[in-house]
């Protein structure tokens, strides 16, 4: 059977809705930052969609994403705000949902909170009809989780106001033309098999192939000629100390040569032919700003 690692580049562009997954530490908020200001570039607008207390994004967005529109959804508010049209007001949800018989049905239906945030995602893209939706998400199998919920939900529940909420969520959210899925890795083995695991689930239990597969902060191969030059003026120049520190160089250079060749096995590896269809964006001393992320994404064809 083919992996699904094999078909995820899309040739289209990014749907509207763009859900940015990946492991904790590879980059996933960036990248993400990264989409939005690319929207921006190029004459559209972009909503970054972000959890928690939003830091995390307004420092990955920087100068470069003031033209992006932020909002930060805190989980435990949005089953207010979802609920609202069930009560008839946040109020009343806000007394319904704080109902000490209430309270332990929340916390132990995590779905519920998914389905909550979802919905206020849905809300804000038909806030920003035409705009780019980057939504930051949960790391790896959080995000699973969360992308599954509308359509185990519709067909758990069956009828009723929560079964037309995952409904509408399937048909109009998580759904191939609806929105994409970006997942973000590095080029490191381990990273790497847990990744094509999560591409393999997304399409298995979410129906959504990712469309793009970024390999984040890979180092950048310099010319051979930079090692050759180097090994040779340490055995040909005049003075000691331009042959030790063309040594050193020299040293240097062969490490970074060795590393660049390990890195490349793995992808190839590990990816297999999926590697040529994969984004592969350099490695910087600095993290990148969110407009150079944005270009990069854009010359690669990826935003």
């Amino acid at each position: 059977m083919r992996s699904p690692a094999m078909r995820l580049v899309d040739p289209q562009p990014l749907a509207p809705v763009v859900f940015v997954t990946g492991k904790g530490g590879v980059g996933k908020t960036t990248i993400a930052a990264g989409l939005a200001v690319a929207a921006v570039q190029a004459g559209g607008e972009a909503v970054y969609v972000e959890f928690a207390d939003g830091q995390a994004g307004e420092r990955a967005l920087g100068e470069a994403g003031k033209a992006v529109k932020r909002v930060v959804i805190d989980p435990k508010k949005a089953v207010v705000e979802a609920a609202r049209p069930l009560f008839g007001s946040s109020l009343l949800a806000r007394v319904a949902l704080d109902n000490f018989a209430m309270k332990p049905f929340i916390g132990a239906a995590p779905a519920v909170r998914e389905l909550a945030v979802l919905a206020l995602v849905q809300r804000c893209v038909e806030d920003h009809p035409g705009a780019r939706v980057v939504v930051d998400m949960p790391a790896t199998g959080h995000s699973v989780a969360w992308l599954r919920v509308p359509a185990q939900g519709r067909d758990l529940i069956r009828y009723g106001p929560l079964y037309e909420l995952c409904e509408r969520l399937a048909r109009e959210l998580v759904a191939p033309d609806k929105s994409s899925v970006v997942v973000v890795t590095l080029a490191e083995r381990m990273v790497l098999q847990e990744t094509l695991e999560l591409c393999e689930t997304l399409t298995r239990e979410v129906g959504m192939t990712p469309s793009r597969l970024i390999v984040n902060r890979v180092p950048v191969r310099l010319p051979e000629a930079a090692l050759t030059d180097a090994q040779r003026i340490a055995e040909s120049a005049s003075d000691e100390a331009t042959r030790s520190a063309a040594a050193a160089l020299a040293r240097r250079l062969s490490l970074r040569h060795a590393i660049t060749s390990e890195l490349e096995r793995t992808l190839l590896e590990t990816l297999g032919e999926a590697a040529t269809a994969a984004t592969i964006l350099p490695h910087a001393l600095m993290d990148p700003s969110s407009d150079t992320l944005a270009t990069w994404l854009s010359e690669r064809g990826a935003a």
